[in-house]
């Protein structure tokens, strides 16, 4: 399955960020399950009340901290250190700005928000007790949700993974400890507990060899509207996630009564567990990043139809899965009610049947945040995430009853999604459909190679590269040291991680006004390929070393995402 170096990178990348990018979600789906099993409905509710709030704090710390590794990710694939470092230092700084923000807003209004919903005395207690301890947690999300995404940007994607289940983890260990002895407000505090051991864990990337992330400081207004513009549409989704469960929340008190503001916490269970399908989307982020600002777009093809594939195969697994599972989710709630058991049963398995459509959706806004179609991808996860599902829900809610509503939750995306289709193919052209790189590839030559590295791979990727030149009428004297390059290249990485190591590299070849660039990739052990000064110890390494002196200015090595990665530029000569 992991058979080329794009492949491998991706779905490392996706076991960590589908981990990451449901830890918001995990926090308020563990809290409602815990306060069900150990405290009751009442307790329950409290936590519903109080996740919109969450949503967006949430929505607040990705808006300052989701745009960073996509601009820090463009400067490094631009071969721009400094300008990298420089992004870094801005996140940091606007992070801890951001959660002195939330921090105050909801200890000023905190309890004005939860008296909105008119919940009873003992539920808007509870809520209470519940969020005193929240409001800490969400002093720490920018700064968590910031150093997450960077450690996973800089291809730790293993440490990324770690951070996340140690606070998914110690946020359930230390809420069913302190449940029994202070009920929710334990449960608060578990969530605070996990949020500061995960911040901690993210810190340890800074000792790591790979690093390249760097402490600093600086601030800009033009790139605090960069960031913003970048971040808009991942966290928007956290913003109309909260608009969504406040309008579901208050339809069901009006509607049903509010007994049945418990099938709001089933709604919402799902409604959580669809961000996992932004993990696609965090995983090619990088990717695409690196890939896009070298402008390797055939790299670009292959890592969409990737991801795409993925997201089909995530949104039926997880279909099945919940359809399998719906009782043991509502069993956990602690619903009495053997009536709204039922509901909520048939409900949850109802309302997943849209979650193909919305996996498709995330993969989309994805990609069109990352080529500048901010706009497009934003509307886009406003209609996916509340201005088509939320009157669905309300209308077929109304009229028929509540399996109604559940269905709207499944009707809605499916709409959204042939909506957007319809409208990018009538507004760009069908055949610039799904990746609006047309205007791009217009005289525009290059190719994209993948293979593990061994003589025969090395050879006849050489090859491959000559009969590329040979066809676009490059001169010999070019065509003689790009072959020369690649083989030495690829071979002294071959004799450096020796023959019983697994090595997967890239080489996109692109043809320019004035050269021929070639961009190496390869995730073998970190050699500067374009290093001078190497001490030769065999003759690959001496032809390699002076060839690299006579390239002077026209190459660059840069670690990126852990991984070698060198440009060179072969001057045309006649």
């Amino acid at each position: 399955m992991f058979k080329t170096f794009l492949s491998r990178k991706f779905f490392s990348l996706l076991l960590s960020s589908s981990i990451s990018i449901l830890v918001i979600s995990v926090l308020a789906l563990s809290d409602s399950v815990i306060a069900g099993v150990m405290l009751g409905e009442d307790a329950v509710m409290a936590i519903c009340l109080v996740v919109p709030a969450y949503s967006l704090a949430g929505f607040g710390a990705c808006v300052v901290a989701l745009g960073i590794p996509i601009l820090y990710n463009r400067a490094m694939g631009e071969f721009n250190k400094e300008k990298a470092d420089r992004c870094f230092a801005f996140g940091l700084f606007m992070a801890v700005v951001m959660g002195l923000i939330l921090y105050t807003v909801f200890m000023l209004f905190g309890d004005a928000y939860l008296r909105f919903y008119e919940p009873s005395t003992s539920v808007f207690n509870a809520a209470k007790d519940y969020f005193f301890w929240y409001k800490y947690t969400i002093l720490l999300l920018p700064i968590m949700t910031l150093m997450d995404e960077m450690v996973l940007a800089d291809g730790d994607e293993t440490l990324s993974m770690v951070s996340g289940i140690v606070q998914i983890v110690g946020n359930i260990v230390c809420s069913i400890v302190l449940a029994k002895f202070v009920g929710v407000e334990g449960i608060g505090f578990g969530s605070f507990f996990g949020t500061v051991a995960a911040v901690l864990v993210t810190f340890a990337h800074f000792l790591r060899k790979g690093n390249s992330l760097k402490f600093g400081f600086f601030f800009s207004f033009k790139w605090l509207v960069d960031v913003v513009k970048y971040s808009a549409i991942d966290a928007g989704t956290y913003l109309f996630l909260a608009c969504f469960t406040a309008a579901m929340n208050r339809f069901i008190t009006f509607a049903y009564g509010p007994e049945m503001l418990v099938l709001g916490a089933v709604i919402l269970f799902v409604k959580e567990i669809q961000i996992v399908f932004d993990g696609v989307g965090e995983a090619f982020t990088p990717l695409m990043n690196i890939y896009l600002g070298e402008e390797s777009y055939d790299a670009v093809k292959k890592c969409y139809n990737l991801s795409l594939k993925t997201a089909v195969v995530e949104g039926l697994a997880l279909t099945l899965l919940m359809i399998f599972v719906a009782p043991f989710i509502v069993e956990l709630y602690d619903i009495s009610d053997p009536a709204v058991y039922s509901y909520a049963v048939l409900g949850a398995r109802i309302e997943v049947f849209g979650l193909v459509f919305l996996s498709l959706l995330y993969l989309l806004s994805s990609y069109y945040l990352l080529i500048d179609k901010i706009k497009l991808g934003f509307v886009m996860s406003a209609l996916r995430d509340v201005l088509v599902v939320t009157p669905v829900c309300v209308v077929l809610g109304y009229f028929f009853g509540i399996y109604g509503m559940f269905a709207g939750v499944a009707i809605g995306p499916a709409l959204t999604y042939v909506i957007t289709v319809l409208y990018i193919r009538f507004r760009y052209g069908k055949d610039n459909y799904p990746l609006l790189l047309s205007e791009k590839l217009k005289g525009f030559k290059h190719k994209f190679y993948e293979f593990k590295l061994n003589p025969e791979s090395i050879v006849g990727t050489q090859h491959q590269v000559e009969k590329f030149l040979v066809e676009n009428n490059i001169e010999q004297k070019t065509i003689s040291k790009a072959k020369l390059l690649i083989e030495d290249l690829y071979m002294l990485i071959y004799e450096k991680n020796g023959v019983d190591k697994a090595v997967y590299a890239e080489c996109t070849v692109i043809i320019r006004e004035t050269d021929v660039q070639i961009i190496t990739k390869d995730d073998g052990v970190l050699f500067d390929l374009s290093s001078e000064d190497v001490i030769a110890g065999s003759i690959i390494e001496f032809m390699v070393s002076g060839y690299m002196e006579k390239l002077k200015e026209n190459k660059k090595y840069l670690t990126t995402m852990s991984y070698n990665r060198n440009t060179f530029r072969i001057k045309y000569e006649g």
